[in-house]
């Protein structure tokens, strides 16, 4: 009998234990970001970007808020005042920029695009979802830059959709370190959404940038006219 008395406080203190471990695990929201996007809970701060999109029946609220690294985006959905589904929530580095609407697969699904900017080393980016059977589907990240169109290249991007492709721009560098200088021109590339959720991007043809003033045999740098 004695042992029985022993063993009740015992399970509640364990029961105790697994649910404060329970309170303090990591969420995870398999609906945003790319394949699966694990967000730690935190209190946002301030507001810093909010839009309402609204494409057929469907109204999407898309609303950043500071983090201490970054900003914590929210997508909320509603046919009405009535949520549709679940909000998404995730971390991303930078700032919101921008959000639009598209379709650029053709499928009448809409297709949600947040631009981010200010990243690592500068870089944009892309937050983008289809809107499927009442949830959302991530469209897949943007592939790594070609050697050739990654040449130059120095972050500072900047989005739009135009018609049924994402156009990509960003300026030309005369290489990638620090002492790189912006060299006037800047490089486009476009992207369309095939059936798999993947942008792919079109063929582009790279921009040369300009080769700096050389020296002469005769030790007089060309690249210069001095006027009589």
């Amino acid at each position: 009998m004695k042992r029985s008395i022993l063993a009740w406080p015992l399970t509640a203190a364990a029961l105790g234990l697994l649910g404060s471990c329970d309170s303090a695990r990591t969420t995870t929201d398999t609906s945003s970001g790319t394949a699966t996007v694990e967000t730690t809970v935190t209190t946002p701060g301030d507001v810093a970007f909010s839009r309402d999109l609204t494409q057929g029946e469907y109204r999407f609220q898309i609303q950043s808020n500071t983090l201490d690294n970054g900003q914590q985006l929210t997508i909320k959905t509603r046919r009405g005042d009535a949520l549709v589904t679940d909000p998404v929530r995730l971390n991303v580095k930078g700032n919101v920029t921008d959000a639009v609407m598209g379709d650029l697969n053709g499928n009448g699904n809409p297709e949600l695009y947040v631009f981010t900017s200010g990243g690592s080393m500068g870089m944009g980016g892309v937050e983008a979802y289809e809107f499927v059977d009442k949830s959302f589907r991530p469209i897949q990240s943007l592939p790594k830059l070609s050697n050739d169109l990654a040449t130059g290249y120095k972050g500072e991007d900047k989005y739009e959709i135009r018609g049924n492709h994402l156009v990509r721009t960003y300026p030309v560098y005369t290489g990638t370190d620090a002492n790189a200088t912006a060299t006037g021109q800047s490089q486009t590339v476009e992207y369309t959404l095939n059936a798999q959720g993947m942008l792919m991007p079109m063929p582009t043809t790279p921009v040369t940038a300009p080769q700096s003033s050389g020296t002469s045999t005769s030790g007089t740098t060309s690249g210069s006219t001095t006027r009589p």
